[in-house]
This record gives C-alpha cells, sequence and structure tokens, in this order.
C-alpha cells in the first residue's frame, strides 16, 4: 500500500464525524487533479518520493503506537484512499476494536467500504 509519508492522531476537522479524536492515515495517489487540491503532495506523482510502501501491519502498528493502544476511529485520506485496497488494514484495526471512516472524492467504489463507519464523498468546490 502507498502512503504518504503522514500518519498523526488528531481531531477529525471536516464532515460529520467532527470532534472525533482520530489517527489520520494519508495515503499516496489519486485518480484526478483538481484544480483546487490542498493535498497536492499526497496526489501529484511528482511527490511519489515522499510516498513508501507499507504492509497493513505496518501501518496498523503505527496506528496503534500514535492511539497509545486505546481503539478510536481512524481516518484514512489521500489523494484517494479508495484506488487502493485497504481491507486487511481495516480488519486488522476491527479486530481490536478500532472503526474507520474514509473520506474520498467518490470516483471509486469498492465492497471493503462497507467495512468503514462512514465511508463519505468529500467534494470540495472552487471559489
Amino acid at each position: 500500500m502507498r502512503f504518504q509519508k503522514y500518519l498523526a492522531q488528531t481531531i477529525q476537522g471536516e464532515g460529520s464525524l467532527i470532534g472525533t479524536p482520530t489517527v489520520f492515515v494519508r495515503t499516496g495517489g489519486c485518480d484526478y487533479r483538481c484544480s483546487w487540491c490542498d493535498t497536492l503532495h499526497a496526489v501529484d506523482k511528482k511527490y511519489k518520493n515522499d510516498w513508501i510502501d507499507m504492509s497493513a501491519e505496518d501501518i496498523f502498528n503505527q496506528v496503534e503506537k500514535l492511539s497509545g493502544g486505546r481503539p478510536i476511529l481512524v481516518t484514512l485520506s489521500g489523494g484517494n484512499p479508495a484506488i487502493q485496497d485497504l481491507s486487511e488494514l481495516i480488519s486488522l484495526g476491527k479486530e481490536k476494536g478500532y472503526t474507520f471512516a474514509m473520506e474520498t472524492q467518490g470516483s471509486v467504489s469498492a465492497a471493503w467500504f462497507a467495512e468503514t463507519r462512514l465511508p463519505y464523498a468529500q467534494p470540495k468546490a472552487a471559489f
């Protein structure tokens, strides 16, 4: 799985889960190039040297470390996390009581989305 070098424990600041403690996991790569994108470092392939390949186990170990072993929300973002199969990561987390949300622009659909607490499209308008 491709991940942008960014995992952090924080408070969800957008969407219906605003205010919820979360570990934020940013994936690398996207199938769109929106002119208003605020995360080009996770989207544009010219930044691919900043992306790392990590196994689901390695990512989940980081999630557990950041959450202090407390099962909290894990927010999958990007780029577009939907273009990668994150089902193994979600399975590992759910076995230990973690819940998952995914931020996507909605271009891709996959069966594993049903394993997230809330897959939601996050379209943004350019003003």
